[in-house]
């Protein structure tokens, strides 16, 4: 079984490859399974802010919006469904097999990073410290 790190990373993958493929609803449920894990690993706050910030973007109407963060919502039943609803069409299995379908090399592409956070912003197309200068390094995501 993966670990955390490893579904974010997938995820933000699979995120990155429906954007490029000009699937924004896919880009959007994908970013939001991972904003989701991001909101619950010790200093992924950022991640899970600009997962949210990008969802927004595309999408204001989103339920994102009714929170200030992902993790504020997640205690909240409609939240809760959707991501649940998600995780069942979009498990770890079968993200895996879009990943391999798609073409997507992981390998240990995480140990050339020096922490989480520089991963998984490379992954948004961002950089860490300009994440955590934006989200704020302790936000309660």
């Amino acid at each position: 079984m993966s670990t955390p790190v490893e579904q974010l990373g997938l995820y933000l993958h699979l995120a990155k490859a429906a954007e490029l493929r000009r699937q924004p609803l896919v880009r959007d449920r994908l970013l939001l399974l991972a904003g989701v894990i991001a909101a619950q690993l010790p200093g992924l706050a950022p991640i899970a802010a600009c997962c949210r910030a990008k969802i927004l973007a595309h999408n204001p109407g989103h339920v994102l919006d009714r929170w200030p963060t992902i993790a504020a919502g997640l205690g909240e039943e409609e939240l809760a469904t959707l991501v649940a609803q998600l995780a069942r069409r979009y498990g770890p299995e079968q993200a895996e097999q879009l990943c391999v379908q798609l073409g997507i090399e992981r390998g240990a592409e995480r140990s050339a990073y020096y922490s989480d956070g520089e991963y998984a912003a490379a992954l948004l197309g961002q950089r860490w410290d300009d994440l955590e200068r934006q989200y704020g390094a302790t936000s309660a995501d």
